[in-house]
């Protein structure tokens, strides 16, 4: 089997972009990518913001050898224009189940983000760079098998609860199969959520819902749960235990 490299792996998702770039911008096409191939893609965008800075004042010999090493830089223009118009994306390992991949997820190239799906990422290694950021347009995110922890996804990891940003977007939220343990207090920046699916991991208890006003449906099947008392403080039409 041949050996897809980072450079062969950019230059079919360049190819691919450009070709299907209306209907990637629209929504009819959803955008599906490795997390090692986002990563290679983020460093040779971030090479060519470091290109950009350099164009003023740097010697010409110095921009050619430059320019030369990170390709063909217009084709890198047209796909970060392209990145950032994209309304939905998928980032989803290929390596087997139940495995993480460990490379690190940077989503600051998608600045317009509603849909976001995200499997055998490992957000519990290291934050997923530019998430937060997309609170303000996020409405749906989907997370399996890819965090030990509900606040790795929807709180600072420098800050306290409290003193992190909500997701006054977010109306559906699918943190299904991570073996979660805890329905710890991140759930608390969730006050649109409208559908929580936390299916099909370890909660004993369930908590920190009461902010959670405009909730419906709550999926908890496949947990360890021993007592529903705390439902009573929501107004849930839906339930699955």
């Amino acid at each position: 089997m041949a050996i897809v490299t980072g450079d062969r792996y950019l230059e079919k998702l360049v190819k691919f972009v450009e070709e299907q770039a209306g209907p990637l911008i629209d929504g009819t096409l959803v955008l599906k990518l490795n997390p090692a191939g986002l990563h290679y893609v983020n460093s040779r965008l971030e090479s060519l913001h470091e290109l950009e800075n350099l164009l003023s004042g740097a010697p010409v010999d110095y921009l050619r050898a430059y320019v030369s090493d990170l390709g063909d830089h217009r084709a890198l223009e047209q796909l970060r224009r392209i990145l950032r118009l994209l309304t939905e994306l998928k980032v989803v390992s290929v390596l087997p189940l139940p495995t993480r991949d460990p490379t690190p997820i940077c989503l600051v190239p998608f600045g317009r983000l509603r849909v976001l799906e995200l499997r055998g990422c490992d957000l519990s290694t290291s934050a997923a760079k530019g998430l937060l950021e997309l609170r303000h347009n996020l409405e749906k995110i989907i997370c399996h098998n890819s965090t030990d922890a509900l606040r790795h996804v929807f709180a600072s990891r420098i800050a306290e609860i409290k003193d992190s940003p909500q997701w006054n977007r977010l109306s559906f939220v699918s943190c299904a199969c991570n073996r979660l343990v805890l329905m710890d207090e991140s759930l608390q920046l969730l006050p649109a959520v409208e559908t929580l699916d936390l299916s099909r991991n370890k909660f004993a208890k369930v908590d920190n819902l009461r902010k959670c006003t405009k909730l419906k449906h709550l999926d908890l099947g496949f947990n360890h749960l021993r007592s529903i008392e705390p439902f009573c403080e929501v107004g849930i039409k839906a339930i699955k235990l």
